[in-house]
């Protein structure tokens, strides 16, 4: 069976996003940077084809861009990276395809799927396993709560050789006391390293020991995620989605 000139040339936008986001997820696994040359070609081949070639409608344009806007104000708040948005902003532009929900916003929604169970399971780790850490845990602030859905505890000496771990319980150390700071995220600018070698300080120096905990989170490679995301959003059947709708509508009804 020969394709068509047209199809054709709507699948060149999208197999330069997978390319693309294949690359980057390599990165994102083994740096979590990633630089932003890496989306430019994508960018302008999609450009090219989908809006010179394709020509979808305004309000089709609309749906698909809106996933990239959203990504772009958690990216201004210090939440994720600029890569996050620019892997949003390339799949809203390669593919403005609506498939009872557009492609974008399914991909959006495929992608948080896993860091969704791993709040689950930090959840059911958190007070079956480690209860009595966070009862002991004394914050100066109120958000000592959302340790059990976004971390879990890890000894100082194993926070010591991690890699891409954040904590969210923050060590203040002065003569004979130390404050412990809670927080329920990360600063996507912030060094890992930094807070290792401040722990390390305060180990050397007494205020810490092996066997303290430390709650802590990792930084997600959400490229990873987008790409598993972008590819079930592509081979996702409509009338699945469309079935999908019908059953929750009639549960709420």
């Amino acid at each position: 069976m020969i394709l068509g000139l047209e199809t054709i040339y709507s699948s060149i936008p999208v197999v330069a996003t997978l390319i693309t986001l294949v690359v980057a997820s390599f990165y994102d696994l083994r740096t979590r940077e990633i630089k932003e040359i890496i989306w430019i070609p994508a960018l302008i081949v999609s450009a090219i084809f989908t809006y010179f070639v394709t020509k979808p409608s305004m309000l089709v344009f609309i749906f698909s861009i809106i996933p990239a806007a959203l990504v772009f104000i958690l990216m201004l708040l210090g939440l994720i990276g600029g890569a996050d948005f620019l892997a949003m902003l390339l799949i809203g532009i390669s593919t403005p395809l609506l498939n009872v929900l557009p492609i974008p916003l399914l991909t959006l929604l495929y992608s948080a799927l896993i860091p969704s169970a791993l709040v689950i399971y930090n959840l059911l780790i958190n007070t079956v396993k480690y209860l009595k850490e966070y009862r002991k845990l004394e914050c100066t602030n109120t958000s000592k709560w959302l340790l059990l859905l976004l971390g879990r505890p890890t000894k100082v000496r194993d926070f010591m050789r991690s890699k891409f771990m954040y904590p969210l319980t923050i060590f203040r150390c002065r003569p004979k006391k130390c404050e412990v700071i809670c927080r329920s995220s990360f600063d996507i600018n912030e060094d890992f390293k930094d807070h290792v070698n401040q722990v390390s300080a305060y180990l050397s120096s007494g205020y810490l020991s092996e066997d303290d905990y430390v709650w802590v989170t990792p930084a997600l490679p959400h490229i990873l995620f987008i790409t598993i995301g972008y590819l079930l959003a592509l081979i996702t059947p409509g009338q699945l989605i469309y079935n999908a709708f019908n059953s929750v509508l009639s549960f709420l009804r």
